[in-house]
């Protein structure tokens, strides 16, 4: 079964086309990669399902309901999370304040309960810190809760953005280049910290340029080139796909 589907989606920007009668589909609990040459669209697509910016024309359905033009917050709540190609996180804030602001969309409690300190809005926030802590724990760093997120090393403040996102208790994770920059050691953890949010029931949607990590460590692979879906596979049959090779390659005049 899909948990998303995108059905001709369709994005410019002035002239240019960024995404062109884009249609795939996403299967719960799989990771999926969206692979293709910079400037292929692949962040757009993530944009248009996110919310970030609206479809031109086109249909994009998670869990079976049309999600298109909704806000971001709305499809946060509806459950789709999602990291960013360049880490934004609080940098001046600590990693539990940072993923303390992943909780903050599930929580129930209103304005006049937080001002007057409630008990149930006490008994909440409890709650939420155990939350926080919990998924600061399942990145591993959990020892660094009371570090500020600006003074974490490169591969953490990606994990941090990780737990932020999971926080929200999405469905679906989408993650844009989350091995970008990262050592083979940081790299290797975070495959199997891939694999650990799948056992959560969590799909995961990716784009990322190390092929050996994306071949490793998806189930499918969706391929883009200049705005178009070019193929769509297992690894196996992405890495023998003619079109793929030569949007990566080049193709000899002879």
């Amino acid at each position: 079964m899909q948990i998303l589907s995108l059905s001709s989606l369709t994005k410019t920007f002035g002239g240019l086309v960024a995404v062109a009668g884009v249609s795939c589909g996403v299967d719960r609990g799989a990771v999926v990669g969206l692979i293709g040459p910079n400037g292929a669209g692949k962040t757009t697509v993530f944009n248009l399902i996110t919310g970030s910016i609206k479809p031109d024309d086109g249909h994009i359905f998670f869990s079976g309901h049309s999600i298109r033009g909704l806000r971001p917050h709305r499809i946060v709540k509806l459950g789709i999370a999602r990291t960013f190609q360049t880490i934004r996180l609080f940098q001046g804030l600590s990693a539990l304040e940072n993923v303390l602001s992943g909780c903050h969309c599930r929580m129930r409690s209103g304005l006049v309960a937080s001002l007057l300190r409630l008990p149930g809005q006490r008994r909440e926030e409890r709650l939420v810190i155990d939350r926080a802590m919990g998924e600061l724990e399942f990145v591993g760093l959990a020892n660094l809760w009371r570090a500020t997120a600006g003074s974490l090393a490169y591969g953490d403040q990606r994990r941090l953005e990780i737990a932020r996102a999971l926080a929200t208790e999405p469905k679906l994770l989408i993650l844009d280049e989350p091995a970008g920059g990262m050592n083979e050691q940081e790299t290797y953890e975070l495959r199997q910290l891939i694999e650990a949010i799948r056992k959560r029931d969590i799909t995961v949607l990716l784009i990322e340029h190390d092929m050996g990590f994306v071949m490793s460590v998806c189930d499918r692979v969706l391929v883009m080139e200049n705005g178009i879906l070019i193929a769509q596979g297992t690894p196996q049959e992405i890495q023998t796909n003619p079109k793929v090779i030569e949007a990566y390659l080049g193709l000899d005049d002879d």
